[in-house]
């Protein structure tokens, strides 16, 4: 194949193979490498749309974790796909060529494949041979390759026999049934043992045996300890129901990094508050320099579908692979009367009490405070809603008022602002599963709290420990909102003089929508703000008013 033209792409030199195709390397018409992969010749019917399945599969995956596809077709009666070349080995060859993995580097590639799968998932695909040889260890972090056997999660699968390569297949791949993301959990769980041990955990010797151990035995962990040791056995069960979802999985990983690495909850303010300066700069900088797991990076993708929401002349504009979406928000339609909504699917329902509700980082819970809680009997009260279930957690008396929820990172525990008549007067930490709350007074404190790393809070340029003592200040900073990673930090800076990087930004900054990109309030829109450079990389939303209007993302 080396010197032949395919659609356009000069073969170069063959990079693997594999039992559907042969992969290549080769020069595209403006000079730069690429990956084609071809399919080899195969009797069986629909076995080329089949192939090129990847190529409609990838687009919809955020391109931090997969090769993107640069073009595909058949020419001269073969099928193929060109992609983006990623250089690097793939994780079998690492570990066969270096030894297993172990420390940091393990839980890199166990947390940068996990991101994989669940933007992969989170885009309606299943991989289905997901397995070391198909993850590159490039620069920048894994990546996931080989879609060619992948599918929608609802589509219909009309051949026949199971799909996968044995030794990280899971159980339910043997049966009948199609199989749907739970698998590629599993061969998620089993491709990290082989990471850390160089062994898959049910072997690796003939087929017979790898099946009888996979159906009817225990899985051996090798020298996995600690969380991801948890982990990767809760994901190896038998039953696919009883399995974490990818999603899940990565919530848990990241949940149990050290303290000054752990994600947290982004903080969403009213329009029009004083934070809201226009024209502010909006200061972002590393203030961590060690090493630390990947994460959701890059830029939104360009494409999306509109959602129509109610009571808003405008629409909302979303992409599956989108790490955050608009979940709830509020309208004040007079001065005695606000109206709520919060996401159901597709749409927004009302909320019939007049409540200020936030829903949890994954979905699972409703939250709701009173907005006048001095009006009411039980006004400060939070009253929590999941799986059908409805409880409350009283929190302080009055003449104290709550105000102002947010939720932390890992969906334990909810934040809110306390106040007198005179202002601001400290938080109430709200501990979700055991159902009670803690008061914190705090003197002075500029604005409403937020959440910061390692469990502390903030507000305005300050951080505060969960007792409520002081331990860092950002000069300058009217407002601090923290990445999901917690290692950098926007917020608005009157003087534009505060931060190492200040951008030049209209706006509020509301939130981050992955570790690279704010989502920031501009009047009535929403905007993706590259954290670099300032650039608006997508309109999130049009909310048709710049009035008041409340809104959060989760």
């Amino acid at each position: 194949m080396e010197g032949t033209r395919l659609g356009g792409y000069t073969i170069l030199r063959t990079l693997g193979a594999g039992g559907q195709g042969t992969v290549y390397l080769a020069a595209a018409p403006d000079g730069g490498q690429v990956a084609v992969k071809v399919l080899h010749a195969m009797p069986e019917d629909g076995a080329a749309e089949r192939f090129l399945r990847e190529a409609e599969v990838l687009p919809e995956v955020a391109s931090f974790c997969a090769a993107q596809v640069l073009g595909f077709g058949v020419a001269d009666g073969v099928p193929y796909i060109a992609s983006e070349y990623v250089e690097g080995p793939t994780l079998q060859a690492l570990v066969r060529e270096r030894g297993p993995l172990g420390g940091g580097s393990l839980r890199s590639v166990a947390v940068g494949t996990i991101t994989a799968l669940s933007a992969i998932h989170r885009a309606g695909v299943v991989h289905l041979d997901f397995k070391p040889a198909n993850v590159i260890v490039g620069r920048d972090g894994p990546r996931v390759i080989d879609f060619g056997v992948a599918r929608a999660v609802d589509a219909e699968t009309t051949g026949t026999g199971a799909v996968g390569t044995p030794t990280y297949m899971a159980p339910e791949q043997l049966g009948e049934s199609p199989p749907g993301p739970a698998a590629d959990v599993f061969a998620w769980a089993a491709t990290v043992v082989f990471a850390a041990s160089g062994r898959p955990p049910f072997g690796a010797d003939s087929v017979p045996a790898v099946l009888n151990r996979l159906l009817r035995g225990e899985p051996d962990l090798g020298p996995l300890t600690g969380d991801l040791r948890e982990v990767v056995a809760a994901c190896l069960v038998k039953d696919p129901l009883a399995r974490p979802a990818s999603s899940d999985v990565l919530l848990r990983l990241l949940g149990r990094v050290p303290a000054a690495s752990r994600r947290v909850g982004r903080r969403v303010l009213v329009a029009g508050a004083a934070l809201a300066v226009a024209a502010a700069a909006l200061g972002v900088a590393v203030w961590a320099s060690r090493p630390e797991p990947p994460r959701l990076t890059g830029p939104p993708s360009s494409a999306f579908t509109s959602l129509r929401v109610p009571e808003l002349p405008g629409s909302v504009y979303e992409h599956p692979s989108d790490p955050v979406r608009l979940t709830s928000f509020s309208v004040s339609t007079s001065i005695m009367s606000i109206r709520s909504y919060v996401r159901s699917r597709d749409s927004f329902v009302p909320i019939e009490r007049q409540r200020h509700p936030v829903v949890s980082p994954d979905g699972s819970t409703l939250a709701e405070i009173n907005w006048a809680p001095l009006r009411a009997a039980d006004g400060n009260v939070v009253t929590f809603t999941r799986d059908g279930e409805t409880f409350t957690v009283p929190t302080v008396e009055p003449p104290l008022a709550v105000d102002s929820p947010v939720w932390s990172r890992d969906g334990g525990r909810v934040l809110l602002t306390v106040s007198s008549e005179a202002g601001r007067t400290g938080f109430v930490l709200v501990d979700v599963a055991a159902r009670r709350s803690a008061y914190v007074p705090v003197a002075s404190p500029e604005t409403d709290f937020g959440f910061a790393p390692g469990g502390a809070v903030t507000s305005g340029g300050v951080v505060y420990g969960p007792d409520g003592a002081r331990s860092r200040t950002y000069d300058g900073m009217d407002s601090l909102v923290f990445s999901p990673s917690g290692r950098r930090y926007a917020g608005a800076c009157a003087s534009g003089i505060c931060g190492p990087r200040p951008l030049r930004s209209s706006g509020e900054v509301i939130g981050w929508f992955n570790e690279d990109t704010l989502i920031v309030r501009d009047g009535r829109e929403v905007l993706a703000v590259d954290a670099a450079s300032g650039a608006t990389r997508r309109t999130l939303a049009d909310l048709g008013s710049d009035g008041e209007v409340l809104i959060h993302y989760s």
